[in-house]
């Protein structure tokens, strides 16, 4: 019989230690996922015989994988900080403090963290431990704001597994209506804005690990936050992007979206444009605009961060 790619489940848990897989439980797929496809990424070594054109059995290399998945972004229904935020963020180089997720430049460890990852579909479950991620984030006008993540770690392998039966969250997903948006002093109208997360994921080769995978678990190497927004264009002494593009101007970002039991707020107190150009939205100007979050603070660590809290 078939399997249905519709009845799939994904579970995650932060790992204890990085790289040694959690056992996966209902309480750990508490999310509403979308999309939801986990791909292993094994090489294979080619072995061409001797005395014709003939292969021997090609042998597999390093064991990796990617899941990728959607989520939309919703709170607690109390101010609080949701699951999905608490489980994904810090994998993800994003760490909290009183409902401030703000970034680390730091290896896994008491922050900073890694995860075990289930794919459950129809009876099989695929399986990654030690991943690390990024994400990028749809800010579109009238739309569900939703978060794209995409994790790498080590593969697994398949194996026959009951579909988990979670306890779903039933907070309700906010939406790119009614939001408060300042860009420095500017509170234009725009109709859509992204930000990727812009991290660096790097998988540890390691040949005394005890699956043969040959890794150890992923780790953020770098991180580099970018996006674009296509706000309506101004006159010339109104807001001059081009001008603060040229002259590499930072401003402060200052963005909201709630509804009446959660707020989810974004700030980067340095945005640099890095590109302006000429758009069109049913005949209206627009400018199109893509942007670097730089580091305010010596020490940096604070050019992004999301608050979650009540409204």
């Amino acid at each position: 019989m078939p399997l249905l790619r519709r009845k799939s489940v994904l579970a995650a848990k932060i790992e204890s230690t990085s790289g040694t897989a959690e056992a996966l439980t209902a309480s750990d797929a508490a999310f509403n996922v979308f999309d939801l496809t986990m791909s292993p990424t094994i090489a294979m070594t080619p072995r061409p015989s001797q005395g014709s054109f003939s292969s021997l059995p090609a042998m597999p290399e390093l064991y990796g994988g990617t899941c990728t998945f959607r989520t939309e972004i919703f709170g607690t229904g109390a101010g609080g900080v949701p699951g999905w935020a608490s489980t994904f963020l810090p994998a993800c180089g994003w760490t909290a403090a009183g409902g401030v997720f703000s970034p680390k430049s730091e290896t896994p460890g008491s922050n900073v963290k890694t995860l075990t990852i289930g794919a459950f579909i129809d009876g099989n479950r695929m399986l990654m431990r030690g991943c690390a991620g990024t994400f990028s984030i749809t800010f579109e006008t009238g739309k569900i704001a939703v978060i794209n993540w995409t994790f790498t770690g080590v593969f697994s392998g398949q194996s026959a597994v009951a579909l988990l039966a979670p306890t779903y969250p039933t907070a309700l997903p906010l939406r790119v209506g009614n939001a408060t948006f300042t860009l420095g002093s500017w509170s234009p109208c725009f109709q859509s804005m992204t930000i990727d997360a812009g991290n660096t994921v790097a998988l540890r080769e390691c040949a005394t690990n005890t699956d043969s995978s040959g890794y150890a678990a992923a780790i953020i190497t770098n991180r580099l936050p970018t996006g674009s927004i296509n706000p309506e264009a101004e006159l010339d002494g109104t807001k001059d992007n081009y001008v603060i593009w040229t002259s590499t101007t930072e401003e402060a970002l200052a963005f909201s979206i709630e509804n009446a039991t959660d707020k989810f707020a974004v700030a980067a107190p340095k945005l640099q444009r890095t590109n302006v150009q000429m758009g069109d939205r049913n005949g209206m100007l627009t400018d199109e605009i893509t942007f670097q979050l730089n580091k305010s603070a010596a020490a940096g660590n604070d050019e992004l961060t999301f608050t979650f809290s009540a409204p």
